[in-house]
C-alpha cells in the first residue's frame, strides 16, 4: 500500500493506493496514528486508487474516524471507487463517516468544520 501526503493549511490530504485489505488495515492506521500524534486531526483521505476493501479495510477505517474524532478532530472519504462506495453502502458505514465526490469536496467539509469548532471555542472562553 502506497500513501500520498500533502498539505492544505491545516487539513493533512492522504491518497492511498492500493487494496485495503486486512495485511494492509494496520499500515494504513499506523500511517493516520503517525499524523495524529503530530497533532494533525483533520484529514482527506482520497481513495479513487482502493479498488478493493475488506471488513478488514472498513474496520480500519471506521477506527481511523473514532481516532480523528477522539481529538475533536475529522475524516472525509473522497472519490470512493464504485466497489468501495458499494461497501459503505451496503454496510451503511456512509451514514457515520463524510464521504465527499471530490478532494476539494472534502477540504471545504473540513475547513467548515475547523472554522465551527474554532466559532465554539471562542464563544465557551466569553
Amino acid at each position: 500500500m502506497k500513501f500520498d501526503i500533502g498539505m492544505d493549511g491545516d487539513i493533512v490530504t492522504m491518497g492511498v493506493d492500493g487494496d485495503l485489505v486486512a495485511r494492509s488495515a494496520e499500515e494504513f492506521k499506523s500511517q493516520v496514528a503517525k499524523l495524529r500524534d503530530k497533532n494533525f486531526y483533520f484529514l482527506v483521505l482520497e481513495m479513487s486508487k482502493v479498488r478493493f476493501m475488506d471488513s478488514s479495510g472498513l474496520g480500519a477505517c471506521m477506527a481511523v474516524h473514532k481516532m480523528l474524532n477522539e481529538k475533536r478532530g475529522m475524516v472525509v472519504l473522497t472519490k470512493l471507487s464504485d466497489a468501495v462506495g458499494k461497501v459503505f453502502r451496503l454496510t451503511r458505514a456512509d451514514q457515520m463517516l463524510k464521504i465527499a465526490p471530490t478532494q476539494q469536496d472534502g477540504i471545504k467539509i473540513l475547513h467548515d468544520a475547523i472554522v465551527e469548532r474554532r466559532n465554539e471555542g471562542s464563544q465557551a472562553t466569553r
